[in-house]
């Protein structure tokens, strides 16, 4: 195989499969990259397959790109599909940016109005102004508290057979409230409490194709039914609030917890960003006619990451430039093909456990070549 890819040849990433308790078909995340361990993904050409780390480590230059390696090493960005069938949990990151882009949505778990969450309220920036992270953290320690209390309750009146079943503790407590009253009040105060906790976010609405930028210390949240590609180079996460997710237990400053399944980082609120959040700006770098590329918010230039979208529009063919990076590519919308010497390979679209299709930077030039009208997804590394 490294063989194949030193002269040029493109090759499939079939993705590692990490297990969440909140995704679809018990996976919630679809990794492609050459994480180093168990956790790579494997690269395919025709018959024969291979860890992505060793891969990267085979053939750097060729697969990478000669300038990527110099100003970067051995680094090749993740690219996720995450498929969740419940909300995930809220958190921020204190020196990453990420990039969502929405490639199909479950109507019925995500329901009428399917959403995100995007940073805080503007309306109730506007209400607490500088207190607002104060007032956050008072909600989420009421929210907290009150779960916890519920999760013990139901544990210790033996209820614990119905918690496993349906993994999460609201909807457990809304059939068992029916046998205890004493369910039924401490799952009206958790409701209540969700509500105001809720209060805080800003809900963004959304829809396939959609583009949504989340910059460094914005709290976010993907919604249930909500498929999306991440491409990002990936850091530490804070997180503030997981939900009613079982057996997850509240872990946090000022409710200790020994069985605790995860610690909340409570204490680190006074990092998140109180901006108002925007979608960021789209820039066209290339078009003609109907087909154009557009670079996509995010910001992670400098840190050897962009993310282009390739319009193309049916019978349409993109031509890349001299290639000095590799190039990784998935189809949002439509259907396209790649052409490298004169070889043609399909680009898989973006869906569960789906493949995507690395171009090495040995292939020297690349087209698309679009069977209807198509967005791809491109990452690479600008040099």
């Amino acid at each position: 195989m490294i063989e194949l890819i030193k002269n040029g040849s493109p090759l499939y990433i079939k993705p590692y499969l990490e297990k969440k308790v909140w995704g679809a078909s018990g996976i919630g995340e679809y990794w492609y990259g050459a994480e180093s361990g168990e956790k790579s993904s494997m690269g395919v050409i025709e018959e024969s397959s291979m860890p992505m780390d060793r891969l990267l480590n085979g053939s750097s230059n060729e697969l990478l790109g000669r300038q990527v390696v110099e100003r970067f090493g051995k680094f090749l960005p993740l690219v996720k599909i995450l498929t969740p069938k419940a909300r995930l949990s809220v958190q921020f990151h204190d020196k990453k940016n990420e990039l969502w882009v929405v490639t199909d949505i479950d109507r019925e778990a995500a329901g009428p109005n399917p959403c995100l969450i995007a940073g805080f309220s503007p309306s109730m920036i506007d209400k607490f102004g500088d207190n607002i992270k104060e007032e956050y953290k008072k909600a989420l320690n009421d929210y907290g508290k009150l779960l916890n209390e519920l999760i013990v309750y139901l544990e210790e009146s033996g209820f614990k057979k119905e918690l496993m079943e349906t993994g999460n503790v609201i909807e457990a407590a809304m059939v068992l409230k029916e046998k205890d009253a004493v369910i039924g009040d401490k799952l009206g105060s958790l409701l209540k409490a969700e509500k105001a906790l809720d209060s805080f976010y800003n809900h963004v609405s959304v829809d396939i194709g959609d583009v949504i930028p989340v910059p460094q210390g914005t709290l976010h949240a993907l919604g249930r039914g909500i498929n999306i590609v991440e491409p990002q180079i990936p850091g530490p996460t804070q997180s503030l609030e997981d939900g009613a997710t079982y057996p997850v237990r509240y872990y946090f400053p000022d409710h200790p917890c020994k069985s605790g399944k995860k610690k909340l980082d409570l204490d680190r609120i006074g990092e998140i960003s109180t901006k108002k959040w925007d979608k960021g700006r789209i820039d066209v770098i290339e078009g003609h006619g109907k087909l154009s590329v557009e670079r996509l918010p995010g910001g992670f230039e400098e840190k050897g990451m962009q993310v282009n979208r390739i319009m193309i529009p049916a019978a349409g063919r993109y031509t890349s430039g001299n290639l000095k990076s590799y190039h990784t590519l998935v189809v949002i919308k439509g259907k396209a093909d790649l052409v490298v010497m004169e070889k043609r390979y399909s680009i898989p679209k973006a869906g569960p456990g789906s493949l995507m299709l690395l171009v090495p930077a040995s292939s020297g030039v690349f087209s698309i070549s679009a069977g209807a009208d198509s967005q791809v997804l491109d990452t690479f590394t600008p040099v």
